[in-house]
């Protein structure tokens, strides 16, 4: 799969969302959409990365297992190693050992709907809901792909979860249903239809998806207002509209912003950016004025985003590329 820096860029994007929601800075309290279009972003890289080597040839399960873990697990098991040193002294009632196991098990997403948990490292949620379909699709997608209509039952799966997601907004509580990973793959699935459909958008729907997500980030929401309504209809929405833009950019990848060096780095660094800003975020934002959480925040997480990249993820990835040559980079 050739790299797009365009779908970099929607990353970009989308951390900066979700760091000016957490920081709770004005005009972004909706910003944890931005989480919804990560969903769809996974879910299009990951199906395109495995239905290619499925048509070539097909999928060696352990390998890809064995490529998302070096990819993703050391920065988080450094994130967790710091917290652990810290939190002693800066979140002492927190139960850390029993935190520091859900995140690195990424099961902190049931954790957080069922139980009522320290949220300090919470925010690894989101990396159970990607990781259990990381764990799940490679077993799932061949059986799928034999289908004659592989796309039809993707759509039917997404309303079914969709459905799913507000039965049990509307009848348990938002937390379980803004949490779960059953309940959340629904952007993920949409993520994989468009990586199956390659469908092209016009600029009216491109338009029209910009603005809704910006809307979306403005409104007051999760956690403290709206919440069924910010569960249900607002992360679907999202949803739709994130599908959009990663189809456009897929289809456009050399787009003059999102492609751009700047915007293409900051994506790259998106994954340690969401992993170390949120503690600190937390720590501040009750405590300290908005500009000096924001940009302590900023300025901490960038720094351990990049010292991440270029120290653990770059000569991990060079040491990947030699022992599996074949292995697909993109994502």
């Amino acid at each position: 799969m050739q790299y797009n820096p365009a779908l970099d860029g929607l990353r970009a994007l989308s951390i900066l969302a979700v760091l000016l929601f957490h920081c709770d800075v004005p005009g972004a309290r909706g910003g944890f959409v931005g989480l919804d279009v990560f969903f769809v972003l996974s879910g299009y890289l990951i199906t395109s990365l495995l239905s290619a080597e499925y048509r070539q040839g097909g999928i060696e399960v352990g390998r890809f297992y064995a490529r998302r873990a070096l990819r993703l697990y050391p920065t988080l098991l450094l994130m967790v190693a710091v917290y652990l040193g810290l939190a002693p002294m800066l979140w002492p009632d927190d139960n850390r050992w029993l935190s520091a196991v859900l995140a690195a098990l990424y099961v902190y997403d049931y954790a957080l709907a069922f139980w009522e948990i320290a949220y300090t490292i919470g925010h690894t949620w989101s990396l159970g809901v990607e990781e259990k379909f990381y764990l799940l699709w490679p077993l799932a997608l061949p059986l799928l792909l034999r289908t004659r209509h592989p796309v039809a039952w993707l759509v039917s799966s997404f309303f079914a979860v969709t459905a799913w997601r507000y039965f049990v907004a509307l009848n348990w509580t938002w937390s379980q249903a803004y949490f779960c990973f059953d309940t959340r793959m629904s952007g993920i699935l949409l993520g994989a239809i468009a990586a199956l459909t390659r469908f092209r958008v016009s600029r009216h729907a491109l338009t029209a998806a910009c603005i809704a997500l910006v809307v979306l980030m403005t409104l007051p929401s999760l956690p403290t207002s709206d919440q069924i309504e910010a569960v249900t209809l607002r992360i679907t929405l999202a949803e739709l509209s994130a599908f959009v833009l990663v189809c456009h950019a897929a289809e456009h990848g050399k787009m003059k912003f999102l492609a751009s060096r700047p915007a293409a780095y900051v994506g790259r660094l998106s994954y340690g950016i969401y992993l170390w800003h949120f503690p600190l975020a937390l720590l501040l934002r009750n405590s300290q004025p908005g500009w000096v959480t924001l940009c302590a925040t900023i300025v901490f997480s960038f720094t351990m985003a990049a010292i991440c990249l270029h120290l653990v993820d770059a000569p991990l990835k060079r040491w990947r590329q030699k022992a599996w040559p074949r292995a697909q980079t993109a994502a």
